[in-house]
């Protein structure tokens, strides 16, 4: 009788972690070119397809809990949704968020946007400090950068937005990475308004996904990493970065 107590408590202690975790939570900040929206508003880019074989492969369905960047990371925090993708490691957000292994890619490569017709040089790191930099609200970037006190920042929802302020004078220079700024400035909207600067910075952290500590699935954190692990070993994760020009 002892032993069935023993086996029904222990049943109950996990039957809560299994049973919320049918299914497979990202919480989906738009963040292009890597996870953007289609045509038909649906998730689309290479970070959401290596997401949706992660799920695929742990035999999760995958749902898309879409928030802005600072709003993700508070449901990442409080247990409401599961994985991020592309967000980058810092000690504060380390407490609440466990960067799965292996790095599903390299390190970013930062760099900065001007007006076309600034004639200011903005080809060293100092040439920063008499600029209003615009950034994106809640992203870190590179480690020194973030923590520098001298640089005059200016955030904004996201880059899209980002880039308007620069073209209409409202900030001096973009920092942004560097694919994603291709694709924005190529737009007709900023074509020809916008150009790139000569400064680049590089953020040395390797992406990794980020798996909630809250999260019914953490207890299932070697299984993601496994199921990760397979996914680049098996080149799945490069073909699917290849095809989208990364």
């Amino acid at each position: 009788m002892k032993k069935l107590i023993v086996l029904l408590l222990c049943c109950l202690a996990f039957e809560p972690a299994l049973a919320d975790a049918r299914e497979l939570v990202l919480a989906y900040n738009v963040f292009e070119p890597w996870k953007k929206l289609d045509a038909r508003g649906e998730p689309a880019g290479p970070y959401t397809e290596i997401v949706r074989e992660l799920a695929r492969r742990l035999g999760l369905p995958l749902r898309f809990l879409h928030c802005p960047l600072s709003r993700c990371l508070a449901v990442m925090q409080q247990g409401r949704a599961d994985l991020m993708i592309g967000v980058r490691p810092t000690p504060e957000r380390s407490r609440y968020l466990d960067f799965l292994m292996p790095p599903f890619a390299n390190s970013n490569h930062l760099v900065f946007y001007q007006r076309s017709g600034d004639p200011r040089a903005l080809a060293r790191y100092d040439d920063l400090l008499p600029l209003t930099v615009g950034v994106s609200e809640g992203v870190s970037y590179e480690a020194g950068f973030d923590r520098d006190a001298r640089i005059r920042r200016d955030a904004s929802p996201g880059m899209e937005s980002g880039f308007r302020k620069l073209a209409a004078g409202r900030v001096d220079a973009l920092i942004v990475n560097a694919s994603q700024g291709a694709a924005l400035a190529a737009r007709p909207e900023f074509a020809g308004r916008v150009k790139r600067a000569a400064l680049t910075l590089d953020d040395r952290h390797p992406n990794r996904l980020a798996l909630a500590r809250r999260s019914p699935l953490h207890p299932r954190k070697a299984d993601l990493e496994q199921a990760l692990r397979g996914m680049v070993a098996d080149g799945t994760v490069a073909r699917i970065l290849a095809a989208a020009g990364r």
